[in-house]
């Protein structure tokens, strides 16, 4: 996740799971590979591997998760953007409605932290907190994400 945009009137934050999806494809290259060279020797085996090829593949259409957060000040809103390759969504708030962004931590089971930012919503419809993105991980800086995000909502329009 990172802050692709910074200007006074918007802010765009953006997470693209490049790491997943290369993990996940090259996954995929290497069951998919093996399975043909084995099936290339003559050995019906091969075709195990292919199949199982297909896991890294149907995971990639969930996990390959695309988000983009607007925050829109000229026209009050916050829009969140989330893209998989099998289609999107699009959800608006209203940009007063944003109390501030945290960051939430989750405990591994080997003794790792992973995090994730998400937006404070104190009331209304949408109350509660909600995270821009669903998995936890460590790849960016949650903690200067979140400063940046608290930091524009705080300036004057």
């Amino acid at each position: 996740m990172k802050v692709t945009r910074n200007l006074p009137q918007q802010l765009i934050v953006e997470n693209r799971p490049w790491v997943v999806s290369l993990a996940l494809v090259g996954g995929w290259l290497l069951f998919f590979g093996i399975g043909l060279s084995i099936l290339l020797s003559g050995e019906a085996m091969g075709l195990i591997f292919m199949a199982a090829s297909l896991i890294p593949v149907v995971l990639l259409f969930f996990f390959a998760r695309r988000t983009q957060a607007l925050f829109l000040r000229p026209e009050g809103k916050l829009v969140i953007r989330r893209k998989t390759l099998l289609g999107g969504s699009v959800v608006e708030h209203q940009l007063h409605e944003v109390q501030n962004a945290i960051v939430q931590a989750s405990h591994t089971k080997k003794g790792g932290t992973t995090y994730r930012v998400a937006l404070v919503f104190p009331e209304g419809q949408s109350a509660g907190i909600h995270p821009l993105v669903f998995a936890y991980d460590n790849f960016s800086d949650h903690h200067g994400i979140a400063d940046t995000i608290n930091q524009w909502l705080t300036q004057a329009p």
